[in-house]
């Protein structure tokens, strides 16, 4: 039985919405349509040039788009496969590695992609890999020193259950000291942190209802083993918060337990939520990301048949009236679940 609860819920952990439904879609046969294979992003001729620098990741490699054209950051994969680029200070990244049955995360000189430092290792030393642990989505706070990130652990006894939470540290030193949130049994736990501009972190909260069905919630948290804020309802299922630079608004993908989703952009009040504008409505959208100055969004979303994720951007985006979404690549497939991440 604990076996079967660590394969559900690694199933909500790896599985931003749309993205079981795209590897599905790719694997049925069909004498209809032929699904063309993705291509390395290097082999692709974008169909816009952004300013700035983005950074994404497809198949466990992360690539650097800049000046139209995509490079290859040629990570170790010894490590495992890059995913989940964050911005650090002094032209670094922060990127997860993922092993089969861990994750860590790393400091990546932005530039060349060399390795800087090892910053977690969740590998158990014994033969037990259910005492591994898991870290995923790290972000720097505003502070520029502290580390804010998911955390499966520590664990205790024998279990293969995966209870994700907020988890804060020194960037210069230990990177987990501190837990922010607790998770829910049986559900994932608490996914996603995003550190807000002035302080407390947003995440998405999966809760089980009464009928035992998981759904997600937009939460907010001042600090560790603060109360939680509800910004999202449960009947809505958003997830993967993205915040704006200056902490004015919050972009998330909400499905409502439907087969499709939509972008949502709320603005943000001193912490609290606001009326949603849809920007992006039936669709398989995922992993959304601003721009720089908060002018813009990107995010990833099938373009045809395949379901190969691509990678999308939205002018205008802090507006009324934003921009209609426009597709910046066409033959690429982008890991849905590792959002990119823009610098200038």
């Amino acid at each position: 039985m604990r076996r079967l609860r660590f394969f559900v819920v690694l199933l909500v952990l790896w599985t931003a919405f749309g993205l079981g439904v795209n590897r599905f879609l790719d694997s049925r046969k069909s004498t209809l349509i032929t699904h063309p294979n993705a291509v390395a992003p290097t082999a692709e001729t974008p169909a816009l040039s952004l300013p700035g620098t983005i950074y994404v990741s497809q198949a466990g490699h992360l690539y650097r788009f800049r000046g139209g054209q995509f490079t290859d950051m040629n990570l170790s994969a010894q490590a495992g496969s890059w995913i989940q680029p964050a911005l650090a200070t002094s032209g670094q990244l922060l990127v997860v590695a993922r092993a089969s049955n861990f994750s860590d995360i790393y400091l990546v000189d932005a530039a060349t992609g060399a390795i800087v430092k090892k910053l977690t290792s969740n590998a158990t030393k014994t033969p037990k890999v259910e005492l591994n642990a898991w870290s995923f989505w790290p972000h720097l706070a505003a502070d520029g020193a502290t580390l804010i990130s998911g955390y499966d652990g520590p664990k205790t006894g024998t279990t293969y259950e995966v209870h994700l939470a907020v988890w804060s540290g020194q960037l210069t030193g230990k990177v987990l000291t501190r837990q922010w949130t607790q998770p829910d049994a049986y559900t994932g736990g608490d996914v996603s942190p995003a550190p807000l501009p002035g302080g407390g972190v947003l995440y998405s909260k999966y809760s089980l209802t009464d009928k035992a069905q998981i759904i997600s919630r937009i939460v907010s948290v001042a600090g560790p083993g603060a109360p939680p804020v509800y910004l999202t309802g449960g009947a809505d299922d958003c997830a993967e918060p993205a915040v704006s630079p200056d902490g004015s608004k919050l972009a998330v993908i909400c499905t409502s337990d439907t087969q499709t989703a939509r972008l949502e952009v709320f603005p943000l009040t001193k912490g609290a939520a606001g009326v949603p504008q849809v920007m992006v409505n039936n669709c398989l959208c995922a992993s959304p990301a601003w721009s720089p100055d908060g002018s813009a969004l990107l995010y990833l979303a099938p373009a045809d048949a395949t379901g190969h994720f691509q990678l999308w951007w939205m002018d205008h985006a802090e507006t009324p009236t934003p921009a209609a979404p426009k597709k910046v690549t066409t033959h690429l497939d982008f890991d849905a679940t590792s959002a990119p991440v823009w610098a200038p």
